[in-house]
This record gives C-alpha cells, structure tokens and sequence, in this order.
C-alpha cells in the first residue's frame, strides 16, 4: 500500500511573508529634533489581506512617549503587498537626529 500523503497547508502568512511596498520614516519631533534626543519605539500592528495596516499601537518607547505619536502615525501609513490573512509583527523604529 502506498503512504498517505499529507493534504497540502493552506496558505497561511507570518510575519516572514510581509513583503513592504511603503514605509515612510516617521516625522522627528522638532522639540526632540532641537534636543538632540534620539529613541526607539516598539510598534506591534496587524497588517490586513489588502496590505494595510491596522491596530498600531506602541508596545514599548524609550524615551517615554516622546517618539510614540510619529511612529504610530508612521506605521499607520505603511502598506505591504496583499497576503492571504491577517498578520500581526512588531517592528522597532529607531529616532536619531544625526541619521
């Protein structure tokens, strides 16, 4: 008798298929611009079928809240190409005023 064979997995999309097709760098705070400060916000998202983002909220920032407006406003901007289902990642922006 011949093994079964496994029916095939349905195409699920992670995190490792989001494939960018735009993300605009935030904007740089003028007062943190002004003060030198650079930062990181961790941004967790969900990216639809359709590429867009959803659901951007900021998991951790450092300094506190002082990046976190622009790079939720950022992220909200960002599209991906289409994926087969929804897809939720975390991504870390980075804030220097020297770069």
């Amino acid at each position: 008798a011949a093994p079964a064979t496994p029916p095939p997995a349905a195409a699920t999309a992670t995190a490792a298929d989001l494939r960018p097709i735009s993300t605009p760098a935030p904007s740089y705070p003028v007062a943190a611009l002004r003060n030198g400060t650079s930062g990181e916000v961790q941004v967790e998202f969900t990216v639809g079928t359709d590429g867009s983002v959803t659901n951007a909220r900021v998991v951790r920032s450092n300094p506190s809240r002082v990046f976190d407006r622009e790079a939720v406003s950022a992220v909200r901007s960002w599209r991906f190409q289409p994926i087969p289902n929804p897809v939720t990642t975390r991504r870390t922006i980075g804030f220097n005023p020297g770069g």
